[in-house]
């Protein structure tokens, strides 16, 4: 891997892990929706991140018809750090809300105390991304991911 793919990667990181807000875009019979979200980025860095949502929510209605999504971060505080892809798929996983609460706590702290007794209502959802841009303070930059998450070259 060259050193500008490290510092993408890195740059990658760092965006996903400052903002836990995204956009993300959904297409049913070529009518686009789009929402903002709260993610959670895995304790590893890899080619996925989780969503949650309702579990009778018209994006999860979007979503099991067309799991092929685009969707955009909300910039950091920082130096306005965005991720972006119009290469990703989500789809619904097995795990509970419970499975997530450390990650939840740890990345978006009082979600538990503001979902409440509707967090049993929640499913959690896996965005899959294949390749990336990113912008920020730096300029633009590409990064395309193999399945495990590393970076393979700059496109």
């Amino acid at each position: 891997m060259t050193e500008a793919n490290l510092d993408t990667k890195a740059l990658l990181e760092k965006y996903l892990r400052d903002s836990h807000v995204l956009n993300l875009a959904t297409a049913v019979n070529n009518r686009p929706s789009n929402r903002d979200v709260f993610y959670l980025t895995p304790d590893e860095l890899t080619d996925y991140i989780y969503i949650t949502t309702t579990r009778n929510s018209n994006k999860m209605a979007e979503i099991e018809a067309n799991p092929f999504v685009a969707f955009t971060t909300v910039p950091t505080d920082e130096d306005n750090g965005v991720v972006t892809s119009n290469k990703a798929e989500i789809h619904l996983t097995d795990k509970s809300i419970d499975d997530v609460a450390e990650l939840i706590e740890n990345q978006i702290p009082n979600w538990m105390d503001v979902a409440g007794e509707a967090k049993d209502s929640f499913v959690v959802l896996k965005l899959s991304f294949s390749s990336v841009k990113i912008f920020g303070d730096q300029g633009i930059s590409s990064l395309l991911l193999n399945e495990e998450g590393a970076a393979q070259e700059a496109l």
